[in-house]
């Protein structure tokens, strides 16, 4: 099954082209072509702006990866890569351009973005949308289990293990939220604090079946099509543990050194809630931005709010 749109997926002049020569101002750049990016580009094209996106890694983001999702409004199941593609077509067909780009630096003062190649591209309005990762566990056989037991998302993936032994990895409280949430979905749950700062006074009082080690460490991964087991290391002793899931609540990761002018806190780019920043036209959409829920369809707002206001902006500013 496919999982990702790359370069060459995307053959189309409508949606890929090369850099038209001359001086051109756009409208608007969108950095990142996640569901955040695609759903600004959407409404900036609908409002007849120039626009471009630029790309460095895949389409669609995280989403395109996911081999399920159960939690969008109109689609009962659909795959990450089908969902993408359902975007990508609509943004193709309004003449939305998806460059795959590697951005040396940003002018803010004088709006320009600069490619590691040296083009420089010109801009009246931004929007970055460039997403989050999440940190996994770094263990060798890691992606092979991706969705056949490991997950990064409960609130995706947790009612698909109902009543089933779980297995949560946390960093002191990064994944107390998904331990409360998905102890609604079952009583069986195993917590892997990586730190002490979690104790198990925090949750064990309402859930007095789970199991916390502390100061522990997930080291390997049992299985042969499906996770099985894992092996947690606490104070040099290996513990094996039957389960049917592993959610890694670790948190996520994001890289912001590009946009250092722009006001951030805990790794995450601030705005306000029309997705503005301290800088004037220059907007935040998505999960790079500072905000309490990640999913797709927080993404997608963020991205229609975004472009609703490039547009105002632009039209304000002529």
């Amino acid at each position: 099954m496919r999982m990702f749109f790359l370069k060459s997926d995307i053959g189309s002049q409508s949606v890929f082209m090369s850099l038209r020569s001359g001086k051109v101002i756009y409208d608007c750049i969108i950095i990142g072509s996640g569901v955040a990016g695609l759903t600004a580009s959407l409404y900036l094209k609908r409002a007849n702006k120039s626009v471009l996106v630029i790309e460095n890694s895949v389409i669609g983001g995280t989403t395109a990866t996911l081999d399920k999702i159960e939690n969008y409004p109109g689609f009962e199941s659909i795959s990450g890569y089908e969902l993408v593609g359902k975007m990508l077509s609509q943004v193709s067909k309004l003449g939305v351009n998806i460059n795959f780009l590697d951005i040396k630096e940003i002018d803010f003062e004088k709006k320009l973005v600069i490619t590691k190649d040296l083009a420089t591209l010109e801009y009246k309005t931004l929007i970055i949308a460039s997403g989050s990762s999440v940190n996994k566990l770094n263990l060798p056989n890691e992606n092979s289990f991706m969705f056949k037991g490991i997950s990064y998302c409960a609130v995706c993936d947790g009612s698909l293990y109902k009543n089933k032994k779980i297995v949560v990895v946390t960093n002191g409280v990064s994944g107390i939220g998904e331990i409360k949430y998905l102890s609604n979905i079952t009583n069986n749950i195993v917590v892997v604090d990586y730190s002490n700062d979690l104790q198990s006074s925090d949750f064990t009082s309402d859930y007095p079946d789970f199991v916390l080690y502390s100061n522990a460490i997930v080291t390997a991964l049992g299985g042969k099509n499906y996770l099985e087991s894992v092996d947690i290391t606490v104070d040099g002793q290996v513990i094996s543990v039957q389960c049917d899931v592993v959610f890694v609540c670790l948190g996520k990761s994001t890289n912001i050194d590009l946009y250092k002018p722009i006001t951030s806190f805990n790794g995450y780019l601030v705005t306000d809630e029309n997705m503005r920043t301290n800088i004037n036209g220059v907007f935040v959409a998505g999960d790079i931005r500072d905000k309490r829920l990640r999913q797709i369809i927080t993404a997608c707002s963020d991205g229609a709010i975004a472009g609703v206001e490039a547009v105002k902006y632009i039209n304000n500013t002529k």
